[in-house]
């Protein structure tokens, strides 16, 4: 008898422990997206400004910042919060590499969120892993590599972007 508690004391922990992984470490959101909070007190538009100054300055060139948030406003919907969109990463390989392989578009160009959620400034940007994975075969090691490399100088732009400025 105390076998098959024991048993089902552990079938038990393990399965809470399954639900605690599924729902709060491996969410769509956190495979899919690298997200990081924006410290100290910088508006929207001054880190919006500085991202895309440090883009510019890894050689991941910005292409066009779309302003959400104030076409969305001028539809009419007021209280919709501050949300930029930066697209970047316009790279000398970018045609070759959409040539051999057009769906990496959802790849490069990079397309990073700027946004204001619950009181908070929020840069987004996709995770690349999952797709150069999936997809190395096609891509080429040439090409693996090059979008891992575009991908960390933007993690290492956005890490910079969001530090708390020291005073």
């Amino acid at each position: 008898m105390r076998a098959i508690l024991f048993l089902l004391g552990g079938l038990l922990a393990v399965l809470a422990f399954m639900f605690y992984v599924r729902t709060n470490l491996i969410t769509p959101e956190k495979m899919f997206f690298f997200t990081l909070e924006v410290q100290g007190k910088k508006k929207h538009d001054e880190v919006v400004k500085e991202l895309v100054e440090k883009l510019n300055q890894k050689g991941l060139k910005v292409i066009r910042t779309l302003p959400m948030s104030k076409v969305i406003h001028e539809r009419g919907v007021k209280d919709f919060p501050n949300y930029t969109t930066v697209l970047a990463c316009d790279i000398p390989e970018k045609k070759e590499l959409l040539r051999k392989v057009p769906f990496m578009s959802v790849l490069i160009p990079c397309s990073i969120a700027v946004y204001e959620k619950n009181g908070k400034t929020l840069i987004t940007a996709p995770k690349e892993i999952l797709f150069i994975k999936d997809y190395s075969k096609e891509l080429g090691d040439k090409y693996v590599q090059l979008i891992a490399d575009v991908y960390q100088k933007l993690r290492i732009a956005v890490a910079e972007v969001a530090e708390e400025e020291l005073n």
